[in-house]
Parts: structure tokens; sequence; C-alpha cells
């Protein structure tokens, strides 16, 4: 019985430092994401991924600064470069959590990065993929605010390009903006981006 109980101090213990190795290190990654380095954020999460084996947290966020990152970039190699990336890191995160709304979210903006980064040649075969993975998203989360807000971004930017009205989406903002106020934080490092980004796709219902 003794051994017993060694055993699971044991084992207790390090699962408390890993998990304190863990959190120390997505802090870390978020500092150095804020500070504008972008790659060496993106390396530590990778690595942070490759200790945690199974959480498909760190290799999301991978993936998104890659993703952001290119928005920014007029290098038309190292936007393919990063692009290619970022996939690989959500392919890993798959691996880990199947039918996660936030990673087909996530998904569906790297397929918009490569429609912005060159229209003429991925329009075609990526539009379909973004509406697709949006509406996957939210059958899973009907709720998330996520979801609905890029969603309602990418189909008035696709208004727009048809010569239709983009204000027949503004609704889907304001479901968005309700769903951001009630959305849950109980999860360390969960994510619960995008609010900041309300005002900005607000002007399209101007």
């Amino acid at each position: 019985m003794k051994t017993i109980i060694i055993i699971l101090s044991f084992f207790a213990i390090t699962s408390v430092n890993s998990q304190a190795a863990y959190e120390k290190g997505m802090g870390k990654a978020f500092e150095l994401w804020g500070n504008q380095k972008n790659d060496e954020a993106a390396n530590l999460f990778e690595r942070i991924g490759k200790a945690e084996k199974d959480n498909w947290l760190p290799y999301y966020y991978a993936a998104q600064i890659h993703i952001v990152k290119t928005f920014n970039t007029k290098d038309a190699e190292e936007i393919e470069s990063r692009l290619t990336k970022a996939q690989n890191y959500l392919n890993e995160a798959k691996t880990f959590s199947k039918d996660n709304a936030e990673i087909l979210i996530m998904e569906a903006m790297l397929n918009t990065a490569y429609v912005v980064y060159d229209g003429a040649k991925y329009g075609m075969t990526h539009s379909g993929k973004v509406e697709e993975l949006y509406q996957k998203a939210k059958i899973i989360e009907p709720e998330n605010p996520r979801a609905i807000l890029y969603h309602a971004e990418w189909q008035m930017g696709a208004a727009k390009f048809w010569g239709k009205d983009p204000k027949a989406f503004c609704p889907e903002i304001e479901k968005a903006i309700l769903y951001f106020e009630k959305e849950p934080s109980s999860i360390p490092f969960y994510p619960d981006w995008g609010k900041n980004q309300i005002a900005r796709i607000q002007e399209n219902c101007k």
C-alpha cells in the first residue's frame, strides 16, 4: 500500500510539473507573438506541441501566426511557404482533435488567405472550401462567435464581388457580438480572439 501511494504521488508531482511547464511555455510564446517576434513564437508553439503529444492548441496557434502574417506580406515565396507550414500545423492539430470547430475556422482562414493572395489562381479551388469549412464549424458549434463573424465577412466579400449588397449579412455580425458576450473562458489558452475585429467588419454595414 505504501508503495502504491509513493507511485501515485510521483505521477501527481510529474503531472503538476508538466502542466506548469506547458503554461510557462505557452505564456512565453504568446509574449513573443505580442512583441511581433512571429517566427520565434511559431517555433516555440511547435516545440510545445511536440512535447505535449496530444494537445492541438500549440499547433493551432503556430498555424494562426503564419496565416495572419501572410495578410501583411507581398512576397509570393514567403506567402506560399507560410501557408504550407500553416496547413501542416493544422494537420497535426487535427490528429489530436477531430470535428473541432476552432480548427475548421482556422482552416477556412487559411484558404481565405490563398484567395486573397492570388484570386485568379486559387479563387475557383479554394472559395468552395472556405464556405464548406465555415458551414461545418457552425454545425459543430452553432454559437461559435468566430465562425459566425468571419463567415459573415467572407459572405460580404463574395457579395461585393458579385455586385450584391453585403448589408444582407449584417445581422450575423450582431449575432456574433451576442455570442462573444456569452463565450466562456474557463479553458486555459482556448481561442477567444476576434472580438476586436467586429468594428472593422461592420464597416461593410454603413
